[in-house]
């Protein structure tokens, strides 16, 4: 059976650095994959040009079969490959509930014309977006934020935010960027719960960068190792962990 995601020696360079060096990795359907590595590995270059944020200059992307290599990020999204980011990016002035339904797609009120012609067809369409909203609230623990500014969230119920945006465009793999960086350990834990029950329920895929190696070990099968641009290794979190050139990589006087 083909991989959801096969990224096929990935080439990225900025001036005299390759960042990604003929990079290969898979993420199969409705599994939990971890990416980790030393700091300037190339991980987020790696996301970066899986979800369309840079342009390869060699390789391949495939999702779900088709050749995606170059496309942008609304074209992968829509495709249902979505990307969150280290640093949440939510629209602090309005309210949680206001920054889901913004993620919900293809709404015949984002054109004019059809919010004065098409009045009812809006409205329903408004109606079922924010059914679907408090359907994924409620799924990451956020019903009780609902009405309340996204700014006023906490730094671990803004990575919860970033997840349920990411539920609202429905997808088939959802790349996390380190969704534990400054989040305290009992969120860590529930936000860890959570994905296991979405990937579990939904056969939802996601691909993780994350610096916590207890948290890698806990909930990621494989793990996918870069250093200096290259896959190290791949494979299960105890046996990559305890690969001598994996421990080295760490060794090296730089984090994940």
């Amino acid at each position: 059976m083909a991989a959801l995601l096969d990224v096929r020696n990935l080439d990225k360079r900025f001036g005299g650095l390759r960042a990604c060096d003929q990079a290969n990795f898979q993420v199969e359907a409705g599994k939990i994959a971890g990416m980790i590595g030393p700091n300037g590995a190339g991980k987020t270059t790696a996301f970066n040009c899986v979800a369309g944020f840079l342009k390869p200059d060699g390789g391949q992307v495939f999702f779900a079969s088709e050749d995606v290599t170059g496309l942008p990020p609304h074209r992968m999204f829509s495709k249902g490959l979505v990307r969150t980011f280290q640093i949440p990016q939510e629209l602090e002035t309005m309210t949680v509930l206001e920054n889901l339904m913004l993620a919900g797609e293809r709404q015949s009120g984002e054109a004019v014309w059809r919010s004065w012609l098409l009045p009812g067809r809006v409205r329903r369409e408004e109606e079922c977006l924010e059914a679907r909203a408090h359907e994924v609230l409620e799924q990451t623990q956020l019903g009780h934020q609902a009405y309340i500014r996204a700014g006023a969230l906490s730094g671990g119920q803004r990575k919860l935010l970033e997840l349920a945006r990411a539920l609202m465009a429905e997808p088939r793999l959802i790349l996390l960027d380190e969704p534990g960086a400054g989040v305290n350990p009992a969120l860590v834990r529930r936000l860890a719960e959570h994905i296991r029950e979405l990937s579990e329920r939904l056969n939802l895929s996601f691909l993780i960068i994350e610096h916590n190696l207890d948290f890698v070990r806990q909930l990621c099968d494989p793990v996918i190792v870069m250093a200096q641009g290259r896959v190290l290794d791949v494979g299960a979190p105890d046996a990559v962990l305890s690969n001598p050139e994996v421990q080295a990589a760490y060794l090296s006087g730089q984090r994940t």
